[in-house]
């Protein structure tokens, strides 16, 4: 009988770390395809049981498996689409390639690459003012942009911008003029929770005035698919 005992403690000591190093996966991932060398965000929602995959990929809902860091699903839309996705974990980021299916031109499927990140928990931090002075105005949006300001619901920014000539409350002109130019623009970088702001010089997705401004900050959505 403790030989008998020995040998199962053995045995479950020998299944145990196969059974640590399998991934958890579940939760609100950024993923970011690289479609022609545009970059193109998605929302990526897993839920992981065991080695299966659920979830959706920007609101069409995915099936797949996860074997050791390998992952693996499919997503469908209801128009007849698809995207199939390998990706492998390292590091807490998946990177892969995937194969994306038209559902109106079946006979050509498009291959791309892609990263996901896993977004922050939501923080539910006390509302907070940011003061914030721009210096340099962009005059098209952009991800390759550096973001500026990160702020959750409930946050107030208080900030400067310029006018529709480029000039700022000083009178100085910053920038080439153009229509309705502000300083921020939105990015979502969470799943409903909080945003990161870029400075910008172009229209505006948040509340703003043509020199100073103070605008208190509302939950975000996800833009849909």
């Amino acid at each position: 009988m403790i030989r008998t005992a020995a040998i199962a403690s053995l045995l479950a000591l020998a299944i145990l770390p196969a059974t640590a190093q399998t991934p958890q996966l579940t939760g609100n991932w950024t993923f970011l395809a690289d479609v022609l060398g545009t970059p193109i965000y998605a929302r990526l929602t897993l839920n992981q049981q065991g080695d299966k995959l659920t979830g959706d990929l920007n609101g069409d809902k995915l099936e797949g498996t996860v074997t050791g860091n390998q992952i693996h699903f499919v997503s469908k839309d209801n128009g007849g689409g698809s995207d199939t996705v390998q990706g492998t974990l390292s590091n807490g980021t998946i990177t892969g390639d995937y194969i994306e299916v038209d559902g109106n031109d079946l006979s050509h499927p498009a291959h791309y690459t892609f990263t996901a990140t896993l977004a922050p928990p939501l923080q539910h931090l006390a509302p907070q003012r940011h003061d914030f002075t721009p210096t340099i105005f962009y005059r098209q949006f952009s991800p390759f942009y550096k973001p500026v300001l990160t702020v959750n619901p409930g946050d107030t920014i208080h900030t400067t911008t310029v006018d529709a000539g480029g000039t700022d409350e000083h009178g100085v002109n910053r920038v080439l003029g153009g229509p309705a130019p502000s300083t921020f623009k939105e990015h979502n970088r969470e799943t409903r929770s909080s945003s990161t702001w870029f400075a910008s010089n172009s229209t505006a997705t948040t509340p703003s005035a043509t020199t100073t401004s103070s605008a208190a900050y509302s939950t975000p959505t996800w833009p849909s698919k």
